[in-house]
């Protein structure tokens, strides 16, 4: 018998699941994207290096401005370009903006109504108002920094290579709506500390995250198993592969292991680089590393709100425009790469240019791609234990666990449908 849940709700995007079950047991089981692939990387090739920033915000409408960053810095290693400290902390401040944003989304529209049994934010809303306003102040909040910094909340326009077209003279409009929501984010945690987490460990499983001298967004060495490696080695460690049943790509370690980007991973390899506030309510509330739980991913991703806000309002106070938003770029031919952490874990860019500086090669590994094979284990260590797994309850076990690890497939969202075949 095969189950399948023909469109996943509460998920950036169109994927389905199907689960085959023989005698009650599961067999198998396979989580489908069936989008159609969207090709960003053939439309580059051929343009100028300058539209890289524009292009790739298309890929994701929830978190754009990743795909700038990671960008921008692959043509920056192309071209042989350092950027000013100056410029650089900005480009953090408005990267803290989508986590607060993106994480809040997720957090309060589509995770929490899973731990209230509740459909969705509607209804949540109509049980706790106050928790549901809280996570749209929070969000507004990473919204104002996106908007004053890059130009617009959607699709940013401001972020180019070398720094910025242009900046602001002042950024005292947002110290308010931040340090508002730096406190309903330390209140809604306390809030949710106390929810109940189904319990379940994730099993063979590698953590992979940035290395960074603070905690990890902007940029870095991959971090994986002690050892820091370069960016521009990626695909020495992590191969690529595709399935016949997904128009998303899987990865897997070259050693076949499967591994884990995102807000776990992030803390699992540097909790204590956390700001104070983070550092301190994580100790508050229990949570320390190893999380093998990915039900309190909720749980971290609320920490990395606070830990964003909290910088970000520090960042706030000691603004002051810099001298120049750019830095010059001489095209040559070359080949960069760039990484940074996306909220759902590591966005990797490598590009290669030609004498003028049109691309030639564009390769971009998102971090959902990364995170295919671990939420299908996922599924398959929480499903497998089960006897006489039915149609009513696969929607109810299956789709809070893919929510779990927050999988931007794109930005729609589409109702469910369970089918029930008789043959595989």
């Amino acid at each position: 018998m095969k189950l399948r849940i023909d469109a996943l709700t509460r998920v950036e995007g169109e994927g389905a699941l199907e689960v085959y079950v023989e005698e009650g047991r599961v067999k198998g089981l396979k989580l489908s994207i069936y989008e159609p692939p969207r090709f960003i990387e053939g439309i580059l090739k051929g343009k100028l290096y300058h539209v890289i920033p524009d292009i790739t915000a298309r890929i994701c409408g929830i978190c754009p401005i990743a795909y700038q960053m990671s960008g921008v810095q692959a043509i920056e290693d192309a071209f042989g370009v350092e950027i000013p400290k100056d410029i650089e902390e900005i480009r953090r401040l408005l990267y803290f903006g989508e986590w607060i944003q993106s994480h809040a989304l997720h957090v309060f529209f589509l995770h929490l109504p899973d731990f209230y049994r509740m459909p969705s934010i509607l209804e949540l809303a109509n049980l706790d108002k106050e928790l549901v306003m809280a996570g749209m102040e929070i969000k507004r909040a990473g919204s104002l920094i996106i908007q004053t910094l890059g130009g617009r909340t959607s699709h940013p326009v401001s972020v180019v290579p070398g720094g910025f077209s242009d900046l602001p003279e002042s950024l005292s409009s947002l110290l308010e709506p931040l340090e508002r929501a730096l406190e309903k984010s330390l209140w809604a945690i306390q809030r949710m500390k106390n929810l109940n987490f189904p319990s379940f460990e994730l099993k063979d499983v590698v953590f992979v995250s940035l290395w960074e001298e603070d905690y990890p967004i902007l940029k870095g060495d991959i971090y994986l198993e002690g050892e820091r490696i370069p960016s521009s080695h990626f695909k020495e460690i992590f191969e690529e592969f595709e399935v016949p049943y997904s128009t998303a790509k899987h990865s897997k370690l070259k050693d076949g292991k499967t591994y884990l980007v995102g807000a776990l991973a992030r803390f699992n390899k540097a909790h204590e680089k956390l700001s104070p506030l983070a550092k301190e309510t994580a100790e508050k509330i229990g949570i320390e590393p190893p999380i093998k739980n990915p039900y309190k991913s909720l749980l971290v991703r609320m920490l990395e709100i606070t830990h964003s806000l909290e910088r970000a309002v520090h960042m706030v106070k000691g603004y002051k425009k810099p001298k120049r938003s750019f830095v010059e770029l001489k095209p040559k031919r070359s080949e960069g790469f760039g990484v940074s952490e996306a909220p759902r874990g590591i966005l990797w860019h490598n590009y290669a240019f030609d004498e003028e500086g049109r691309i030639t090669k564009a390769d971009i590994i998102p971090p959902t791609s990364q995170n295919m094979p671990a939420i299908e284990l996922s599924l398959w260590q929480l499903l497998t234990v089960l006897d006489n797994l039915m149609e009513e309850s696969l929607r109810d076990l299956a789709e809070p666990m893919i929510r779990n690890f927050d999988p931007c497939i794109s930005c729609a969202t589409h109702f469910l449908r369970v089918k029930v075949k008789d043959k595989p």
